[in-house]
């Protein structure tokens, strides 16, 4: 039950930070990044969220 919560407490974090990175990538004030270091995200995901995909 406990790994269960654990999961669940993650994945709820994840999603919390990419909101923030969302927030910051609207404001348009910080590079790909400064947003990425903020957020505590890999700066592939903040590219992702940016529409920035490297093809």
């Amino acid at each position: 039950m406990c790994r269960v919560f654990d999961d669940l407490v993650e994945r709820r974090v994840m999603e919390e930070k990419r909101a923030f990175a969302r927030r910051l990538i609207v404001r348009g004030k910080q590079t790909v990044e400064e947003i990425a270091e903020d957020a505590g995200l890999p700066i592939e995901v903040v590219r992702d969220l940016a529409g920035l995909r490297m093809a």
